[in-house]
């Protein structure tokens, strides 16, 4: 009975045993199907290196056979390289060989070439133990991805994003190089980016700003200078609401800038591709300057495009023109102001083309400025330029435009250069202006030319006049003849004259008309004396004045050091014939001033002959009038006043009537019959180019006037010579 039991038992555990061994082999060829088929390579081996298993895509990866020699040694074997593809990898740094001695390894990159692979595989290794059911270690599998695709992939990336951020700095140094002041929000209203120029236009940083608390924390007023302006009509509070906003003037001003800035703004929605309002951009002009010398106002028209990209739309909106060009010299960015300022758009040219497209010129607009001065050529060669003056001109503008041109280099992060940026605007108002200005300077001096003819007309006359008198009485003179008829007296009794003069009536009188005669001669010699004299002094004062004038005729535009007090006098001496004739007192005062002034010599003496030539012209006025009571004077005082030199010209001529006090320096205006308006007009504005001004004064019309020079001492100080214009002194020959 047992031993039966014992056999059905057998063969019942033989039964379980043979259905374990089919699920085990089940198992093990549903493993080796998946091994097989997996996209990862799978390699396992015992301890001494033997392979228990390597699916056909490790085989695949490496390059194994599937009738080839499994090797212990993998390294040499099959070429294994460390990822330089050129340093052989040791076998004890493999992966496998780690994972044989228990050590985990994850994603080490490997290089494998060999016969079947020539070209050579990347490839990502990870190690693991092999381990028993007891946990003893019996081997080592590894896992093996083929990762050339992936690092190619990667390198692209990288050169994409090395490519956007090279685009990235480049945006960001014309962002910041640009004069207009350009701010963004979000649709929040907060400041999210903006450039130097703003911050220097706010006086301070931006940062964490929201556009509701930007009129108390700026100091944003209305262009009167006194009403708050509102924040839900600042141009970027408009923006946001999606209303485009152009050309809005307003005051800043706040204890960063206590004197203020005049701002125009313009502001631009910003949308998404849905066409939301997703924030908005503001551009900020600083008018100042244009505002204060009541220059001319250009209005700007210039629209920000609406595009996908922030800084797109903030470049092509610039009111600047910006072409940027590559090492190779190809112009690779440039923005709409470009065709707008030179006529001519620019798409992918290089930069030999650009020069022979556009003809330049110096701002003389003759002499050919050279190509390899060319701003955009220097920053080629990683020279920086500022403020270049250029004249260019083609087929869209015969006429020419003024450029006013600043450069800098592009520099990589290694420091090497690849490239330049040439930022220019539109000067040719400022330049026609200064042009007009120079016409009216020079019909100034038409003026004084004038009254110095006049003075020198009125010197020869006098020298005419002396001449004509010496022979008038040359030829009336009668003393000759007396002078023979005695002689001829004499000569008759010379053998007997002291008989003849002690005795005979007629020759007692020779010695009466011998000394009657001497008294005459003196006379007329003194007569003759005077004369002459008088001849004499009024050729000197015409030689005076030519020789003053020939001195300031230079049209040069550098400044040199004159001597102030000498600088007066000369001025004087021009009008010296016009003061003697009208019998003016002339005092000059230069003790409380510096001795030498560092200012453009011609056009400084221009200013002072025309303002005393205005005095003299004042007390002929009140002359003419009747109310003349006392002496004519002119008074030259010059002096410091905390930072500015002083030169009063003070004058008891007829005085400025009130309304007309703001009027006189204003082109065309003249109180004069036969004036046309241009001495002190050009005057004032050579001083406004100097930095300075002229200050009139008059309590009004009989009550004399005062017109002031001001001229602040930085600009005529003598610490820096380096602009001057150094010229021979002139011998007085003519």
């Amino acid at each position: 009975m047992e031993t039966n039991m014992s056999i059905a038992e057998l063969k019942r555990e033989n039964a379980e045993l043979k259905s374990a061994n089919r699920e085990l082999q089940n198992q093990l060829s549903l493993m080796r199907t998946i091994f097989d088929r997996i996209s990862e390579g799978v390699v396992a081996t015992n301890l001494e290196g033997e392979f228990l298993l390597a699916n056909p895509t490790a085989m695949g990866i490496v390059g194994m056979g599937e009738t080839d020699e499994k090797p212990n040694d993998w390294a040499p074997h099959y070429g294994t390289f460390y990822p330089d593809k050129v340093t052989p990898i040791p076998s004890t740094e493999l992966p496998l060989y780690k994972a044989m001695q228990g050590e985990i390894t994850n994603n080490v990159e490997l290089f494998i070439r060999n016969t079947e692979r020539p070209d050579g595989v990347f490839i990502s290794v990870s190690g693991r133990p092999l381990l028993n059911e007891t946990g003893s270690l019996i081997g080592g599998v590894i896992v093996l991805r083929d990762v050339s695709e992936l690092r190619e992939v990667r390198k692209q990336l990288e050169a994409t994003i090395t490519d956007l951020q090279d685009q990235t700095e480049l945006m960001d140094a014309i962002f910041n190089s640009i004069s207009d002041g350009v701010i963004v929000a979000d649709k929040n209203g907060k400041y999210v980016l903006f450039n130097e120029t703003a911050k220097r236009m706010a006086g301070q940083n931006l940062d964490n700003v929201y556009i509701k608390h930007a009129p108390q924390q700026f100091g944003l007023f209305e262009p009167d200078g006194q009403s708050p302006f509102p924040a839900e009509k600042l141009p970027l509070a408009q923006a946001l609401r999606g209303e485009p906003a152009n050309q809005v003037n307003m005051l800043i001003r706040n204890p960063q800038l206590p004197q203020g800035i005049y701002a125009s703004i313009s502001g631009r929605p910003l949308y998404n591709e849905a066409g939301d309002v997703t924030g908005g951009v503001a551009v900020i002009c600083d008018i100042s300057t244009l505002k204060e010398t009541e220059a001319q106002l250009q209005a700007l028209n210039n629209q920000l495009a609406d595009q996908s990209e922030l800084l797109h739309s903030i470049f092509n909106s610039i009111s600047d023109g910006v072409l940027v060009a590559d090492e190779t010299g190809s112009i690779t960015i440039s923005n709409p102001s470009v065709e707008r300022i030179v006529g001519v758009a620019i798409s992918s040219e290089v930069l030999e083309d650009w020069c022979d497209l556009h003809e330049c010129f110096y701002p003389d607009g003759i002499t050919p400025f050279p190509p390899e001065e060319q701003p955009l050529v220097q920053a080629l060669h990683g020279i920086s330029t500022d403020d270049v003056e250029i004249f260019v001109k083609n087929s869209e503008v015969p006429d020419g435009v003024y450029i006013n041109v600043n450069g800098r280099p592009l520099q990589s992060g290694d420091g090497s250069y690849k490239g330049g940026v040439i930022v220019f605007h539109d000067v040719t108002g400022r330049v026609r202006d200064a042009e007009a200005l120079n016409q009216a300077f020079t019909q100034g001096r038409l003026e004084v030319v004038d009254t110095i003819l006049h003075d020198i007309g009125n010197a020869i006359n006098s020298v005419a006049v002396g001449i004509d008198t010496i022979r008038e009485q040359l030829a009336r003179d009668r003393l000759v003849n007396r002078l023979a008829a005695l002689a001829h007296a004499i000569e008759q009794h010379q053998d007997d004259l002291i008989s003849y003069i002690k005795n005979d009536p007629q020759g007692k009188n020779v010695v009466p008309f011998l000394l009657m005669l001497s008294s005459d001669f003196a006379n007329t010699y003194q007569g003759f004396k005077e004369t002459v004299e008088r001849v004499r002094d009024r050729t000197r004062h015409i030689v005076d004045i030519i020789r003053t004038q020939r001195m300031y005729r230079s049209t040069g535009r550098g400044r040199k050091v004159i001597n102030l007090a000498v600088a007066i006098s000369d001025a004087i001496k021009i009008l010296q014939n016009s003061i003697d004739r009208r019998q003016i007192q002339i005092e000059i005062d230069c003790g409380n001033a510096p001795q030498e002034i560092l200012i453009q010599e011609s056009p400084f003496h221009q200013v002072l002959v025309n303002l005393i030539k205005n005095s003299i012209e004042a007390i002929d006025d009140l002359t003419t009038s009747g109310k003349a009571s006392e002496l004519p004077r002119i008074q030259v005082r010059a002096y410091i006043d905390d930072d500015f030199l002083c030169i009063a010209i003070t004058d008891n001529g007829i005085g400025i009537a009130p309304q007309d006090i703001k009027k006189i320096f204003s082109v065309g205006f003249t109180t004069k019959k036969h004036g046309n308006g241009l001495g002190l007009h050009s005057s004032a504005n050579f001083m406004a180019r100097c930095g300075g001004k002229i200050q009139p004064f008059s309590e009004g019309i009989g009550k004399g006037a005062t017109m002031c020079i001001m001229l602040r001492r930085s600009s005529i100080q003598l610490d820096n010579h380096q602009d001057l214009e150094w010229v021979e002194e002139t011998d007085g020959q003519f």
